[in-house]
């Protein structure tokens, strides 16, 4: 149902300035009531013979009219200030009103002109009175917009209504003391007023970033302590791995382009913080394990969040990208995005505290248990570790010492790889073939028979494949529909 709106009812105040002005001052009258406002303006509700300051005063007072625009100009501020004529007669009366209440909304301050030096003309009384500029081609439309928006009751800018508490303020001691929440938190306020300033502020939350991140170092001369630690201090990043996926959602929504090279520089940036050695303590094997785990998971979030938005052609540039990054004892290491996948032995070599089990690949369980993020599901990390596998294959990227090693690939099935089904369709491979720099389907089908073939002859000795190669279509299937 359309809301009836229904329009102040007006007088306009003004003064005879010239034919020019009175009719400005007429074709405004007109452009108000083609618009559904009432207006009593002299021209139209005045009479010869009839006493002009007779007919300002009633109007004025007239309890019908509940808006009076004054129409400003030189000639009017001149004759108000002094009060002469009958706007001198209609000033005593306003005025009268608008000092009795500094409240008042009733007498609205219309700029029809300015002097030479900018300055609008308007008379003593209305001095600090909020106007609206008509004075010139540039404002006249944006000061009608306003006009008719108070006329109306409808002001372009509400007060939005009141909510509740930041979420961030009833978390726990230990997830507030995160600076990140708080990096996060003006990386939107400062994107939302400087949008073309989002590469710095980008940069400036992942800073702070990574100085949490080097928070979860361990630190323990006790090695049974040291295990207790590994996997408590991995559920301990959840939060802040969490914020990451939060930060980087919205970088992509807001962005006019996502920029791959910053994904680049802050994973070479945070990889050397993995092994950030605390002075006087020990270094135990796998010391640094949940941290390698943490990045491996971070760059399947990113991976699986570009997948979300579409981001194809970023998710391209990480995987072809090669990387120079500092490892354990700032040893230079460069290589494909395995890099960042880094095997935790200890993690993999020990039952898993939920369960007591060990399975295939421990990293792989412990990604599934921990996919709590509110938009991205187990499965959807599956299909971006999934692509990370098969974009590697694409760029023959997996025979390098750091190719890209699935952690999930046990769960690689038809169930999980919905991008596999999809690509069935034609339209999903026009859509995502530039990711694979492949031009049409016959190269695509070429492309998938290679992956297929290369998953079987890695299958284990005993006939199963941890890389589930039957869940990958046949070649002819692909764009078939």
């Amino acid at each position: 149902m359309v809301e009836e709106l229904n329009a102040d009812k007006v007088f306009i105040s003004y003064a005879w300035s010239s034919p020019e002005h009175e009719e400005w001052v007429l074709e405004l009258a007109e452009r108000l009531e083609s618009n559904g406002v009432e207006v009593v303006i002299d021209k139209w509700d005045s009479i010869e013979g009839q006493n002009l300051n007779a007919f300002m005063q009633r109007s004025v007072n007239d309890p019908s009219i509940t808006k009076v625009l004054v129409v400003c100009d030189e000639l009017y501020t001149n004759k108000a200030n002094g009060f002469e004529g009958g706007v001198g007669t209609e000033t005593v009366i306003i005025s009268n009103e608008v000092y009795k209440d500094i409240e008042q909304t009733k007498f609205v301050p219309i700029i029809a002109e300015r002097g030479k030096d900018g300055e609008a003309y308007i008379p003593t009384y209305l001095k600090g009175t909020k106007y609206i500029d008509m004075s010139s081609e540039q404002s006249y439309e944006d000061g009608y917009e306003k006009l008719i928006r108070n006329l109306y009751g409808k002001p372009e800018h509400v007060r939005p209504k009141r909510g509740s508490a930041p979420s961030f303020l009833l978390r726990d001691e230990k997830k507030t003391n995160l600076d990140s929440r708080r990096a996060l938190n003006r990386f939107r306020y400062n994107v939302e007023k400087k949008p073309k300033n989002i590469e710095i502020y980008f940069n400036e939350f992942l800073e702070t970033f990574i100085e949490d991140f080097a928070s979860y170092t361990i630190s323990t001369s006790d090695r049974d302590e040291f295990i207790n630690l590994l996997f408590n201090r991995l559920h301990e990043t959840l939060e802040l791995r969490n914020i990451y996926n939060e930060f980087l959602e919205f970088y992509i929504k807001e962005a006019e382009e996502v920029s791959e090279h910053l994904l680049i520089e802050f994973f070479e940036t945070l990889n050397p913080v993995i092994y950030t050695k605390i002075n006087g303590y020990p270094i135990f094997e796998g010391q640094f394990d949940h941290l390698k785990l943490v990045m491996t998971e971070l760059m399947i979030y990113t991976v699986s969040i570009l997948y979300k938005y579409k981001q194809y052609n970023a998710i391209k540039g990480l995987v072809k990208n090669h990387y120079l990054v500092k490892g354990d004892n700032d040893r230079e290491i460069d290589g494909p995005i395995g890099v960042f996948n880094n095997y935790p032995r200890v993690l993999s070599e020990m039952p898993i505290p939920s369960s007591g089990q060990k399975f295939i690949s421990n990293a792989g369980q412990l990604i599934i248990e921990r996919a709590n993020y509110k938009s991205i599901s187990s499965n959807d990390l599956v299909q971006a570790d999934f692509l990370l596998y098969f974009l590697s294959y694409s760029f023959d990227k997996l025979e390098d010492y750091f190719g890209w090693h699935a952690p999930t690939a046990p769960y690689f099935s038809t169930q999980r790889i919905e991008f596999m089904s999809k690509l069935k369709s034609k339209r999903f491979f026009e859509n995502i073939k530039l990711m694979f720099e492949v031009s049409n389907v016959s190269e695509m089908k070429n492309l998938v028979g290679g992956f297929k073939d290369y998953l079987k002859q890695h299958a284990r000795s005993n006939g199963r494949s941890m890389f589930a190669h039957n869940g990958i279509i046949n070649p002819e299937e692909v764009a078939k529909f």
